[in-house]
């Protein structure tokens, strides 16, 4: 179970740091994705920062990764983002402030791995630790 959530980790952190770089070096092209056109040039700089965020955090994650027991609150951290990720996307949909079809994959994905960590945590394990 435990390898099952390293690589659970892993492959998340990864996508976060693919993310970031998109956030990073893409950003007119990602608000375009976004049915955005026009934006204000201070765009692609909060871009850089959410970028400079993911990327730390999946740094963070994979290292986390090779031993998850002792590194048990990066993956709660993992597990936190994923989660607040998802009510974020969804609140915002519901608001209409983003469409499905802008914020669906993050919300989805988010929601799967969310449901990943939380049935590979290692529970047990995590409470003799502390």
């Amino acid at each position: 179970m435990i390898k099952a959530l390293k690589v659970v980790m892993i492959i998340w952190a990864a996508i976060a740091i693919l993310l970031g770089l998109a956030y990073i070096f893409f950003p007119t092209q990602l608000c375009e994705m976004g049915g955005e056109t026009g934006a204000p040039a201070w765009v692609a700089y909060v871009f850089g920062l959410l970028g400079i965020c993911y990327i730390t955090a999946g740094a963070f994650v994979i290292v986390a990764a090779r031993n998850p027991l002792k590194h048990i609150m990066w993956v709660q951290f993992a597990i936190t983002v994923a989660i607040l990720i998802v009510v974020m996307g969804a609140y915002s949909i519901m608001r209409g402030i983003v469409t499905f079809s802008q914020e669906g994959m993050p919300l989805i994905f988010n929601a799967v791995f969310a449901a990943l960590f939380l049935g590979l945590y290692p529970y047990k394990a995590a409470k003799k630790g502390s």
